[in-house]
């Protein structure tokens, strides 16, 4: 049973080295999982896909974060969709062999993060950089942030 274990790791970590060498993108199996009867059976047979920072996933699991990454983008949460593109960004760029729905995803999650920077940050630097000589000086004083009562909110004030 530990010599079936071990080898189907050490066959597990042989394909996926070949792999990443062949094609620079690692596209591996995951690690073995013990069968339903406790038998070592691997998981051989899932796909994995890597992030960009190294961490290997379940090709469902992926799925799964980059659709939740891109819905959850719209409760104005950008830095999800830049979060979401990052991480799948070999995907993203679609290399051989990517997985179709996370890159619809991220493709999407992308246009979101580009559409949504575009349309802020003009705002936010518009407040910032000239202030009330563009905006009304009304309008500025109830914008400002250092006029909100913390207290009230039960925050400890300065």
């Amino acid at each position: 049973l530990r010599l079936n274990a071990f080898v189907t790791i050490s066959h597990s970590y042989r394909f996926n080295l070949q792999s990443y060498r062949s094609t620079g993108a690692f596209r591996g199996f995951a690690a073995p999982v013990a069968g339903p009867w406790g038998l070592g059976a691997s998981a051989m047979d899932v796909p994995t896909i890597e992030s960009i920072d190294g961490e290997v996933f379940p090709i469902e699991k992926a799925r799964k974060m980059a659709r939740r990454y891109f819905y959850f983008g719209f409760a104005f949460l950008p830095w999800l969709w830049f979060t979401s593109v990052w991480l799948f960004w070999h995907e993203f760029r679609g290399r051989p062999g990517a997985d179709p729905e996370i890159r619809k995803f991220t493709k999407w999650s992308a246009i979101g993060f580009a559409v949504y920077s575009a349309i802020f940050l003009p705002w936010f630097l518009l407040y910032i950089i000239a202030g009330d000589s563009v905006l009304d000086p009304y309008i500025y004083w109830i914008l400002d942030a250092t006029r909100l009562n913390v207290a009230a909110l039960g925050l400890p004030s300065s």
